[in-house]
């Protein structure tokens, strides 16, 4: 089963990895940088302590209507750049943004000017316009820099996590051809069953990280696997989808769940004698899911195994990648048995 429809997520040098103009934390920012560049211009000002307040009143009027006039144009531009021209390059757009910011404290200088009933003063107007270049120039090159940091930063953690993903335990794959070759003389048709979900696994894990596939597919890779587990290891292994409610077009990366099925087979069920169930249970909410993994544990794992933290370590990196802080993953055990919960934001194919 090859996967059909797979979504890659947007690349970083796009315009919508620039700031939200539209949220309120940006409001928050924009305001407290607009009332300290207020008091620096007052205190610059000559006689400052005769005049200290009436400039700062001045000052402050002045910049919030520029700042925040620019900042209601850039977020309808934004908007309207991610539905018409989404591949725009951040230099580009902040080119154009920097462009408004002097366009708009032009006109405001200006209006400020004629409202005064004087002649506008072109140094005025120059001096206006030349501390809003260098402020939103600082700003965006700042901005730029720092996109360009964390973009080396994903790029080296998505090469580590590719490295990871397409690496399967060599355990699993000697424990699978040695099932396939006790039970190709057995059951051939089977034994050709099996071959094929190895192959669907392994071409899974080769794939790229930003890579998204519906949670259909997922859902099957995984029970492919579950199969191939079960049998190596027969009636000591069940399992349990409880997913219901979890939409099948919902996008997730794949095999996101695998090295946790993985490490529940190897720490839990494999090491009990009587085996045990795994239950994958899942839950949607408004903005985003939550799939949960629990197993038994065996009665002598009294500490969480090594590689099973490494692995689920890793899954914790590969979501920072993908979802930055809107996504995580915790685990903990209790009663004899190991609960492990992932929550990812909600993205529809």
């Amino acid at each position: 089963m090859k996967p059909t429809n797979q979504t890659t997520l947007p690349a970083d040098n796009r315009v919508n990895q620039l700031p939200d103009f539209c949220q309120v934390t940006t409001l928050y920012l924009i305001v407290i940088a607009s009332v300290l560049l207020a008091l620096l211009l007052s205190f610059a000002a000559a006689n400052w302590q005769l005049q200290f307040w009436t400039n700062l009143s001045l000052y402050s009027l002045f910049i919030l209507w520029t700042s925040l006039t620019s900042l209601g144009i850039l977020c309808f531009l934004r908007r309207y750049i991610l539905l018409q021209l989404p591949n725009v390059s951040l230099q580009r757009f902040s080119t154009i943004a920097i462009g408004i910011i002097l366009l708009v404290t032009l006109s405001y200088s200006l209006l400020i000017s004629f409202y005064l009933s004087e002649q506008p003063s072109l140094w005025f107007l120059l001096r206006n316009i030349f501390i809003a270049m260098i402020v939103s120039g600082v700003f965006f090159r700042y901005f730029y820099l720092r996109e360009d940091s964390l973009r080396r930063i994903r790029s080296e953690a998505e090469a580590r996590i590719q490295a990871l993903q397409s690496r399967i335990r060599p355990h699993f794959l000697f424990n699978s051809l040695n099932t396939l070759a006790n039970l190709a003389i057995v059951d051939p048709v089977k034994t050709e069953n099996m071959i094929l979900d190895m192959a669907d696994i392994f071409r899974a894990s080769m794939q790229r990280s930003d890579v998204l596939i519906p949670f259909s597919e997922e859902k099957h890779l995984c029970t492919q696997y579950l199969n191939l587990e079960h049998q190596r290891l027969g009636d000591k292994l069940h399992f349990e989808w409880q997913t219901d409610t979890i939409d099948d077009n919902l996008l997730v990366p794949p095999l996101l769940l695998q090295p946790i099925i993985e490490n529940a087979v190897y720490h839990g069920i494999q090491a009990r004698s009587q085996g045990g169930t795994i239950a994958i249970k899942g839950v949607s909410y408004q903005k985003h899911i939550q799939l949960e993994v629990i197993n038994p544990l065996a009665e002598d794992n009294a500490k969480n195994h090594k590689g099973n933290s490494l692995a689920l370590s890793n899954i914790q990196q590969r979501l920072d990648v993908l979802f930055g802080n809107k996504a995580s993953i915790n685990y903990h055990q209790s009663n004899g048995r190991f609960y492990c919960t992932l929550t990812i934001p909600k993205r529809l194919n």
